[in-house]
């Protein structure tokens, strides 16, 4: 009994040292981003601002006062924001039903043969950097460089092995009885999905949307090939901060980072319930 309550104390004091090693960066960003200039870099450093500010969101944020230069550029914050949304979203959602469709049709038909599966993941073992020139010349010749639409279809193809691979696991916890016995109640094949397989595997699309728009929320390499001017995301503006005098401007650098975590880490509250019940849910496979 001692031994076991030892070996718990020992348990939860290492899970705590390793959640405040893993979140002290983000706790630093976050007190950066309400402290003035001169506590951004003071020895010893100050974990809690002396006096808070909002000058940094002000300066990101508030239209017409919320630009400052960059050498000879003016950064907005608003526009790369909106950018890095819709992309992500639209890319994740669009990702989200059309893999779900290839997994429950190879879960059910086998489509693609056995190791279909295995095919589409090591699609995505190729390191981006490998497509990102292919991409540029394709996109120049169909006029899609520095589009909307260009970078979603390039996001769709890199995070759609990730949704195949995932929903698998899930639509095969389904079991196949339930089709067969509203099959032969007369429901139709979509309404047997909508009815029966959707409801049963919503957890697993929570899940797996969340996971991908994550993916595509913090992409770098190929909105920075695909893009120039049109376009442009929350990570291509925080990488615009890495220049000799811009790269000291702490506080706004840590106020973009902080505004950039807001949508994920509101998504995992969010649905929470439905993260721990779709990660238990897609455990065990056959």
């Amino acid at each position: 009994m001692m031994r076991r309550r030892l070996f718990g104390v020992a348990r939860h004091a290492g899970l705590l040292v390793w959640m405040a090693i893993t979140l002290a960066p983000i706790y630093w960003m976050v007190m950066t981003s309400f402290k003035h200039s001169g506590e951004w870099v003071t020895w010893p450093p100050r974990w809690v601002p002396h006096e808070p500010t909002l000058i940094n969101y002000v300066k990101v944020l508030t239209p017409g006062t919320s630009t400052f230069e960059l050498g000879r550029q003016t950064l907005k914050i608003l526009k790369p924001l909106w950018d890095s949304l819709f992309i992500a979203t639209t890319a994740s959602l669009v990702a989200v039903a059309l893999g779900s469709a290839l997994a429950y049709s190879w879960t059910r038909f086998g489509t693609g043969g056995r190791r279909y599966p295995y095919n589409i993941l090591s699609i995505r073992m190729v390191p981006p950097i490998v497509i990102a020139v292919p991409f540029v010349v394709y996109y120049v010749t169909l006029r899609l460089l520095d589009t909307y639409t260009g970078l979603i279809l390039v996001y769709l193809a890199t995070s759609l092995p990730y949704v195949i691979w995932m929903m698998l696991a899930f639509i095969e916890e389904v079991p196949v009885e339930l089709e067969h016995a509203a099959r032969v109640m007369g429901a139709s094949r979509f309404r047997v999905l909508g009815r029966i397989v959707l409801p049963l595997t919503a957890a697993g699309l929570v899940v797996t949307f969340l996971f991908v728009f994550i993916l595509n929320w913090s992409e770098l390499l190929l909105a920075m090939t695909l893009t120039n001017t049109e376009v442009s995301t929350i990570p291509i503006t925080l990488n615009k901060f890495q220049s000799a005098n811009e790269g000291r401007d702490y506080g706004p650098q840590a106020a973009i980072g902080t505004i950039a975590t807001l949508p994920v880490v509101v998504l995992g509250f969010l649905i929470q319930k439905h993260l721990v019940r779709g990660f238990s849910f897609g455990l065990l496979r056959k």
